[in-house]
């Protein structure tokens, strides 16, 4: 589950850093990272976990956003 967390909200990390590049997307929910980390993650959440998928989508979306300001300070 831990891998599962890390690795959504890494793919969302890089996805939204992507997606920054076309100014014609919506900010919300392309280049948000919590908004793009959880709904990058909420389907093979629910899948894998079941309806615990929502709480672990949450989280992953809340990793995302952590990532990203961590790796934007250095």
């Amino acid at each position: 589950m831990i891998l599962f967390i890390l690795g959504f909200a890494s793919i969302a990390n890089l996805m939204t850093d992507l997606l920054d590049r076309f100014p014609e997307l919506p900010n919300k929910p392309f280049k948000c990272n919590m908004c793009s980390g959880f709904w990058y993650s909420i389907l093979p959440a629910i899948v894998l976990y079941g309806l615990e998928g929502i709480l672990i989508s949450a989280i992953t979306g809340m990793t995302s956003e952590l990532l990203y300001r961590i790796t934007n300070r250095i």
